[in-house]
């Protein structure tokens, strides 16, 4: 695994966790705030995107690949009139840019690099892989998760539906809906089903946040009701406050990230500080790995560090190393994603923010 870094901009900073119901009033970002153009967005994400496929054994996403990923963002932002930066937050949280990610289908087909309802758009259908992918087929992944398919919503809907292109909170809240289907009664982003940190992440993508650990804690972002962002830019682009990338609905492993410096994150009712940590980043659920014997876990593997969200008290414990990903290690000890995540709550739903070298509760 090749480690990496984003030049020109923070690229370990989570800029702050976003909690409540999406309003710049609540402390969330205003459009004003996001990374000013997207040529500048996209230029950050490129080498996240250009690294994110291996996980998958397949192809990275070539830079045609990507010429055609950003001309097709473009297009279908002019055709929609949805933010072509938005667009690009909710595929990099979706599929970290990787055009050959499998389709998904825990009940609903999710293909393509915005894993959209049932769409028709995919360069990796039951193993069948397109490489190079056509700009038709990556075109057609975009448009399906922008403008929605004839089985659900796309972007467009879900922003018209929250109150329109105009107010940012309307984005935050179509994002929420995009991952989870709906909003909390008490209108609560990080409250609900699915993943709990998708709107805060999203807000983040939009500052400029593109690789490194999150600093939202799936565990209690839903007690929160604002955010004590300060608004500040440190991406050296007007506008935006930089960071980094994770993903959505599920498991997987991109490439493990540089060590980000231990970022402190705070709202208005808690104050959480992560720890330092080699970040796994995570993507879709990939294809079945091969079962393979489970790794030595005990009550505590020596030397390594517990993760600090781990349940206690917890029976079996095991650290994570290079090329794990959270369905892997599910897989070896034969437990599900919910276990896993229970056991250690501070995965995110999407597990996007595994560490390297901690131990993780694997047995309770």
């Amino acid at each position: 695994m090749s480690k990496h870094s984003l030049s020109g901009r923070s690229s370990n900073l989570y800029a702050a966790v976003f909690g409540g119901t999406g309003q710049v009033s609540d402390g969330w970002p205003a459009i004003t705030n996001w990374v000013s153009t997207f040529d500048d967005m996209f230029e950050s994400n490129k080498e996240i995107m250009g690294s994110s496929c291996a996980q998958w054994s397949v192809a990275d996403t070539t830079e045609s690949e990507m010429a055609d990923v950003k001309t097709a963002i473009s297009k279908i932002a002019g055709e929609s009139g949805v933010d072509a930066r938005f667009i690009l937050a909710i595929i990099m949280q979706e599929s970290n840019g990787c055009v050959r990610v499998p389709t998904t289908d825990n009940g609903v087909v999710n293909p393509g690099l915005m894993q959209s309802h049932n769409g028709k758009g995919s360069c990796n259908i039951n193993g069948a892989v397109q490489n190079p992918c056509p700009a038709s087929e990556i075109e057609q992944m975009i448009r399906d998760g922008t403008m929605g398919t004839a089985d659900g919503d796309g972007l467009q809907q879900l922003i018209a539906a929250n109150g329109g292109s105009s107010d940012a909170a309307s984005y935050y809240k179509a994002a929420r809906c995009y991952n989870s289907g709906s909003i909390a009664s008490n209108g609560n982003l990080g409250a609900g089903i699915a993943t709990h940190c998708y709107a805060s992440d999203i807000a983040n993508r939009l500052l400029g946040w593109s690789a490194g650990t999150s600093s939202c804690n799936a565990n209690t972002i839903a007690s929160l009701t604002g955010s004590t962002w300060t608004g500040s830019s440190s991406s050296g682009s007007s506008g935006s406050s930089s960071s980094s990338s994770t993903t959505s609905s599920a498991t997987g492993v991109t490439t493990i990230l540089p060590e980000p410096a231990a970022p402190t994150a705070t709202s208005t009712s808690t104050t959480a500080t992560v720890p330092t940590a080699t970040v796994v980043a995570v993507t879709q659920t990939p294809q079945a790995q091969p079962i393979t014997a489970a790794p030595s876990a005990t009550a505590s593997t020596s030397g390594a560090e517990i993760y600090p969200y781990a349940v206690s008290p917890c029976q079996e414990y095991y650290t994570v190393v290079d090329g794990d990903y959270c369905q892997k290690v599910e897989t070896q000890f034969g437990i599900t994603a919910a276990q896993l995540q229970a056991w250690n709550t501070g995965l995110d739903g999407a597990c996007s923010n595994l560490w390297k070298g901690y131990q993780y509760c694997v047995k309770a």
